[in-house]
C-alpha cells in the first residue's frame, strides 16, 4: 500500500449544549391553562426503540432540557401534584436537532392523563445554524445508483457536485461537492463524530469511487452555515453521519442488486462489438438486543463487484510516421535507440488525423471489487450513563485504464474508522460527553508496464520504464502522475 494516515482524536465535552455530532436534544416550557409557567414538574422521557428512560424536572422558569438524546422516537410523560398527567407521543429526534416541545397541563385528578400524538415544532428557534437533514426514510426509499449515500447531500440547497480529478479526491475518490461555493476540500465528513476525510482532506470515499454502508446509516445532517464551534475543523460544509444502532426488536435486511448490458445499445466507437457490463451489489444487516433494555448490537456487510467494458480511444503514429515519412517528404532516419519504443505504440485501427497521427481504439475491462463491514454495540449502564462503540472497515480495488493498453493500473484503498463514546448525566443541568475516534486511510497503486524486458527503466532501480511525451500524442508510459 502507498501513503497512509493515522489519526486519533479525543473530545471531552462538559456543557449541556454540545452534543450535535451524534445526538439531538429535547427542550421546552411547561405552563398551566392560564399560561403561567410551572416549576418542579417531573418529566420522564423514554426512547421507544431501546427503552432508555431519562428523567428531569422543570426549572423556576418552567423550562426543561434533555440533552444528548439518541436519534429516534420518544414519549414524554409530565406529572405534577394537582394536575392531570400529560403524555406526548410521536416525538422524533434527529441528529443535530433540538426538538422544542411546549405544552400546557390541566388541573385535575393525578390518575387521569392527557395524551397527545404530535411531532415537535419543525422550526429551529434555538440556534442560527443552517442545516438540512437526510432522514432515514429518504436513505431507505430514494433510488441510489451505486448505493453511495453521500449522493443524497446533493438534494440539499447550496450543495452542488464539483467533479475534479476523477470526481473527487485523487486519493479516496469520494464525491466532490461544493457547499455554498466553497472548495470541495474544505468540507468535513463525520461518522459518529469521527472524521472520514482522507489525508489530503478529500471527501470520504474509496478506490471504488463510492461510500458503501447505506444499510448501516441511520441519517445524516448537512451543516452548511453558522454551525456550532464543535464543527470548526474546516470552513466548508459538515456532513454529519450517524450510524444505526440496535433496538429491542430483532430486525434486518438482505438484498442484491444486479445490472448488466443486455438492454444496452452499442457505443459509436464500439467497433468490436458491445463491451460487457455486469454489476452485483449485495449484502445484509441485522440488529437487535443482546440484553433487552440494556445492550444492543447492529452489524452490516456490503460488497460491490463491477465489470465494465470500455472502448478507449487514443492517438498513435500512423503507418507513414513509423517509417519516418511526414507530409510526403524524404524519410527521416529513425535512431536504433528510439525504434524499440516507437514499435511499442499500437498499430492504428481508426481514422487518420493527419500530421503523422491516427486513431487507435482498444477494449478494456474495468473492474471493481469492494467489501464493507460495520459493527456497533450500545450499552446502557444505567439511566444516567450510556456508552457505544462502532468499527468500520472498507477495502476496495479498482483496475483502471490509461491511454495505452500496456499500462493498466490497480488503485487500492483500505479505510478503517472507529468511535467510542460515553455520555454521563452528572446533574440535571450538567452533562459530560467523552468521545475517542480512530481514523486510518491507506491507499496505493500497482502500475503495470507490459513492454519487452529490453526497454529498461529510465532511472536505475525503478521497477518500470518512465513516461514518454511526444507532441500530438498522449503520454506513453505508466502515467504515475495520476496518483499521489
Amino acid at each position: 500500500m502507498g501513503a497512509g494516515r493515522f489519526f486519533v482524536s479525543i473530545w471531552v465535552l462538559c456543557c449541556a449544549s454540545i452534543h450535535a455530532q451524534t445526538t439531538g436534544a429535547i427542550t421546552g416550557v411547561i405552563e398551566d391553562a392560564t399560561r403561567h409557567v410551572l416549576a418542579g414538574v417531573n418529566l420522564s422521557v423514554r426512547h421507544l426503540e431501546t427503552g432508555m428512560n431519562r428523567t428531569t424536572t422543570t426549572s423556576a422558569d418552567g423550562r426543561y432540557l434533555i440533552n444528548a438524546a439518541s436519534p429516534g422516537e420518544y414519549e414524554i410523560r409530565a406529572e405534577a401534584p394537582g394536575f392531570r398527567a400529560y403524555v406526548r407521543k410521536g416525538l422524533r429526534v434527529t441528529v443535530g436537532e433540538t426538538a422544542v416541545v411546549d405544552f400546557a397541563m390541566e388541573v385535575g385528578p393525578v390518575d387521569q392523563a392527557i395524551t397527545v400524538d404530535a411531532r415537535a415544532n419543525a422550526v429551529n428557534t434555538n440556534s442560527g445554524e443552517l442545516s438540512y437533514l437526510v432522514a432515514e426514510d429518504a436513505i431507505r426509499e430514494l433510488p441510489l445508483n451505486g448505493r453511495n449515500y453521500t449522493d443524497l447531500s446533493l438534494l440539499q440547497p447550496g450543495v452542488v457536485s464539483y467533479p475534479h480529478r476523477d470526481g473527487g479526491s485523487v486519493v479516496a475518490h469520494g464525491l466532490g461537492i461544493s457547499v455554498n461555493g466553497q472548495d470541495p476540500r474544505s468540507n468535513v465528513f463525520l461518522l459518529d463524530g469521527t472524521p472520514q476525510n482522507d489525508f489530503t482532506n478529500g471527501p470520504a470515499g474509496s478506490a471504488a469511487g463510492t461510500v458503501l454502508g447505506t444499510e448501516t446509516i441511520r441519517e445524516f445532517r448537512v451543516e452548511t452555515n453558522a454551525y456550532n464551534a464543535e464543527f470548526g475543523r474546516n470552513s466548508g460544509g459538515q456532513i454529519n453521519v450517524v450510524s444505526k444502532s440496535g433496538s429491542n426488536d430483532l430486525h434486518g435486511s438482505l438484498y442484491e442488486f444486479h445490472r448488466n448490458d443486455n438492454l444496452d445499445a452499442r457505443n459509436f466507437f464500439d467497433s468490436a462489438g458491445k463491451p460487457e457490463f455486469k454489476r452485483n451489489q449485495f449484502g445484509g444487516a441485522v440488529g437487535g438486543p443482546i440484553k433487552r433494555d440494556r445492550t444492543f448490537f447492529f452489524l452490516g456487510y456490503e460488497s460491490l463487484h463491477d465489470r465494465l467494458g470500455k472502448t478507449i480511444s487514443t492517438i498513435v503514429p500512423d503507418a507513414q510516421a513509423r517509417l519516418g515519412i511526414f507530409g510526403g517528404a524524404a524519410p527521416i532516419p529513425i535512431s536504433a535507440q528510439i525504434r524499440p519504443y516507437l514499435e511499442q505504440y499500437p498499430l492504428a485501427n481508426g481514422g487518420n488525423l493527419g500530421g503523422g497521427l491516427a486513431v487507435y481504439n482498444f477494449l478494456f475491462n474495468q473492474q471493481i471489487n469492494q467489501h464493507f463491514a460495520q459493527g456497533r454495540v450500545d450499552h446502557q449502564i444505567n439511566s444516567r450513563n450510556q456508552v457505544f462503540a462502532r468499527y468500520t472497515f472498507d477495502d476496495a480495488d479498482q483496475v483502471l485504464p490509461t491511454d495505452y493498453p500496456q499500462f493498466p493500473r490497480d488503485f487500492l484503498s483500505r479505510n478503517q474508522f472507529a468511535t467510542v463514546e460515553l455520555r454521563q448525566v452528572i446533574t440535571p443541568s450538567t452533562m459530560n460527553v467523552a468521545r475517542a475516534g480512530f481514523s486510518r486511510t491507506r491507499i496505493g497503486q500497482i502500475v503495470q508496464a507490459n513492454v519487452p524486458a529490453e526497454l529498461r527503466p529510465f532511472i536505475p532501480g525503478q521497477s518500470t520504464m518512465g513516461d514518454i511525451d511526444v507532441g500530438g500524442l498522449l503520454r506513453f508510459g505508466p502515467q504515475l502522475h495520476h496518483l499521489l
